[in-house]
């Protein structure tokens, strides 16, 4: 009876490499998994954060005035959400032109840190002047 090693040698070297080609493809999928999510949550950010700049815009177009030289600061928290603090804050400022006269420039903010990073979003728009 004769014993042929190198073909049982062959089989164990296969396998071997299959095994590195699995656990290679499946390292990659994994990355790529939490590179997506990674992005989720850092696109989730962003979209709260426009809602809330949203909501605080609406408010102040429903005034239909602001006065000038205006500054508020607040912190802003999102439903269910304790972890994630947005803050906004506004500030507005008279524009100096003739054409201006009686409009504020609004300048808005929400910021928010997204684990390491700190993140925020800003808005620039014209609202009438408060009458004295």
């Amino acid at each position: 009876m004769k014993i042929n090693f190198s073909k049982s040698g062959s089989l164990l070297i296969e396998v071997l490499l299959s095994v590195v080609i699995l656990s290679t493809a499946l390292t990659l999928m994994i990355q790529s998994m939490t590179a997506s999510l990674r992005a989720i949550q850092y696109g989730a950010g962003y979209t709260t954060a426009l809602i809330l700049l949203d909501n605080q815009m609406c408010e102040l177009l429903r005034k239909g005035a602001i006065q000038t030289g205006l500054r508020e600061a607040k912190e802003l928290t999102r439903a269910g959400d304790s972890l994630t603090t947005y803050r906004y804050s506004l500030q507005t400022a008279s524009l100096d032109d003739a054409a201006g006269k009686g409009i504020n420039q609004v300048d808005a903010t929400v910021a928010w840190r997204s684990g390491k990073k700190d993140n925020a979003i800003g808005l620039t728009t014209f609202l009438f002047a408060a009458l004295p």
